[in-house]
């Protein structure tokens, strides 16, 4: 649509083929800044042609709008969402079409929620739900207990658990504590987890089966398959060398929400690399879960600038002198008191 009295008419000769027309706007009396039209019902590159065919012989300030409109129909139910957006004709460009395609969409979706009571992975909430007073921070306690019991100290402070989640995994123990990490992040609605090989695996594949959703893990060593890769490098503590990450870039797309996912965070080098990977792919990370976090490795201060939720089953506070001090959190975790076992 215009706004002026320019005579336009010749602009006509070069939109053959097109499915619009110039016509004399009936709703003068509605908006006095409007005399006449170009009406498109397609979006294409005659839009843009036209627009800057005009823009010449037009005012700045020329009206534009951009109108759209969204049907569902199920043989039963019939809903209509409208959206538009106006512009001067110096800001239009056919791009601008997205702004009210995005509108109607987000509209038409929120009243077929309304209409049809949708929720989000709804039988996923219902199950986790009917289990969540008799499994709530069940696999918290059982990792508390089984780190102080069977966990040991080795020399520079590493922590040894090998004897259930490393080179002898207890499944159940995993399990319970997947199950409770994925009520943390169920709301986060990822798409995809994204694990370190080997040792992140044995908390990814049962928090990826609660999430339903699939498992990436990065790559400490190119193999025959991994033509393509992104790559990042990072400083392991535990061998304390440096060491390389790779990922097939066939596994992640922009779309992606991604959750982070490893055993141990200590000095967060490793979940940073991850999230560098995310970021060259292209795709969003909705946030980092853990199984053991080293409190006095600085990790969660050193990803803090990536404004991510980070979720770890169990704190440990200290190691000095061979005993594991852990914290006890009371609640979502806003009161933690360290406690020496």
């Amino acid at each position: 649509n215009n706004n002026n009295n320019n005579n336009n008419h010749n602009n006509n000769k070069n939109t053959k083929g097109m499915t619009n027309s110039r016509q004399p706007n009936t709703n003068n009396n509605n908006n006095p800044r409007v005399s006449s039209g170009y009406w498109f019902n397609t979006i294409n590159e005659n839009v843009d042609y036209m627009i800057e065919a005009l823009k010449p012989v037009s005012a700045p300030n020329r009206r534009t709008l951009w109108r759209t409109c969204l049907c569902y129909y199920d043989g039963e139910v019939e809903l209509y969402e409208f959206s538009s957006l106006e512009c001067d004709i110096h800001w239009a460009t056919s791009l601008r079409t997205f702004i009210p395609v995005c509108q109607a969409i987000n509209q038409i979706c929120k009243t077929l929620q309304l209409t049809f009571g949708l929720e989000y992975m709804k039988w996923l909430t219902t199950a986790q739900s009917a289990s969540a007073m008799s499994r709530t921070g069940r696999g918290t306690a059982q990792l508390r207990d089984r780190v102080l019991k069977d966990g040991k100290v080795l020399p520079n402070n590493i922590i040894d658990v090998s004897a259930f989640m490393d080179s002898m995994v207890d499944v159940n123990l995993m399990d319970d504590c997947a199950q409770e990490l994925s009520e943390r992040f169920l709301e986060y609605k990822p798409t995809k987890i994204l694990t370190v090989a080997t040792t992140g695996l044995v908390l990814a594949l049962p928090l990826a089966k609660y999430l339903q959703i699939p498992v990436v893990y990065a790559r400490k060593e190119r193999n025959a398959v991994m033509a393509d890769t992104y790559t990042a490098s990072y400083r392991s503590q535990t061998v304390g060398k440096e060491g390389l990450l790779l990922v097939s870039k066939s596994h992640l797309v922009e779309e992606d929400r991604i959750l982070v996912v490893d055993d141990f965070l200590s000095s967060g080098a490793a979940q940073e690399a991850l999230l560098r990977i995310i970021s060259d792919a292209g795709a969003k990370a909705v946030g980092i879960g853990v199984l053991l976090e080293k409190v006095y490795g600085k990790g969660r201060l050193f990803l803090s600038g990536f404004n991510l939720p980070i979720h770890s089953m169990c704190r440990v506070s200290s190691v000095q002198g061979g005993v594991i001090q852990v914290m006890e959190e009371e609640g979502d975790g806003d009161d933690e008191t360290t406690v020496v076992y």
